[in-house]
């Protein structure tokens, strides 16, 4: 799978990192659930987010393979900067989140 993180690159990663990838991707969905409730504190849920998107983002740089920036392949992921606003992750962490369960 690939993966690109926006002003990062692309990152080649395999089933079991995607694994964990995908397990922050659906806490992340569950963070903005609840935003969209009204159970929860705006800023708090504001820093867990930006948080969840950082471990996303070290995750995949850490344990993934850089494709170098010549390489052109098509992305499988687009993963956005961790200073998303609430606002702007829940129009892409809805329903399945950034990884359909296909």
């Amino acid at each position: 799978m690939i993966i690109r993180i926006s002003g990062q690159g692309q990152f080649k990663v395999s089933s079991d990192i995607l694994d964990k990838i995908n397990e922050i991707d659906n806490s992340i969905v569950a963070l903005i659930e609840n935003v969209s409730l009204g159970s929860s504190d705006r800023s708090l849920v504001q820093k867990e987010l930006q948080s969840k998107l950082t471990e996303m983002k070290n995750l995949i740089t850490s344990r993934g393979q850089s494709l170098d920036d010549k390489e052109i392949v098509e992305s499988d992921i687009i993963v956005p900067d961790s200073d998303l606003s609430i606002e702007e992750a829940s129009k892409i962490f809805k329903e399945e989140g950034l990884i359909s369960n296909d």
